[in-house]
């Protein structure tokens, strides 16, 4: 009966509000495919990390992958663009976690914290853009939006 009580309130102190990772179709992220994460945001007063996952075999032969996010915040006509650089190895070992050969890399994109000036549907967009293409080993790709905790 305690174990139940203590897994329940590990549930609802949820470390992030929204996660989702999509499929890369045979591991081969083209850079015409364009990965689409909808979300709400519930609260306009509170700030977020905004993390991007990106999980790839230890077959694949570069230490980074360049990515262009695209954003379009509630009430807002356009989307903005912005490019990253994730690094995913030092010059000897994976960075991330793994198991076996795959790899999960998460990385914070902005060093700081985001604010949504309105509450609704928040739009995300992810692209690969390296120069390779379609980019080999990239088994998913997605993102995450951790709430700022005080």
């Amino acid at each position: 009966m305690v174990l139940i009580g203590l897994l329940l309130l590990a549930a609802c102190n949820q470390p992030f509000l929204y996660e989702r990772q999509s499929n890369i179709p045979g591991a081969s992220w083209r850079s015409l495919d364009t990965l689409q994460f909808k979300l709400e945001i519930p609260d306009d007063t509170s700030s977020y990390y905004l993390v991007a996952t990106i999980r790839h075999t230890h077959q694949y032969e570069f230490r980074n992958v360049w990515i262009k996010l695209g954003l379009k915040a509630p009430g807002q006509d356009s989307t903005v663009f912005t490019d990253f650089n994730l690094p995913l190895a030092t010059t000897d070992n994976w960075l991330g976690t793994g198991m076996d050969d795959v790899y999960e890399r998460r990385v914070r994109l902005f060093q700081n914290p985001v604010r949504f000036n309105k509450k609704g549907t928040v739009t995300f967009t992810l692209q690969q853009i390296m120069r390779e293409d379609p980019l080999q080993h990239i088994l998913q790709a997605g993102l995450r939006l951790e709430p700022v905790r005080r």
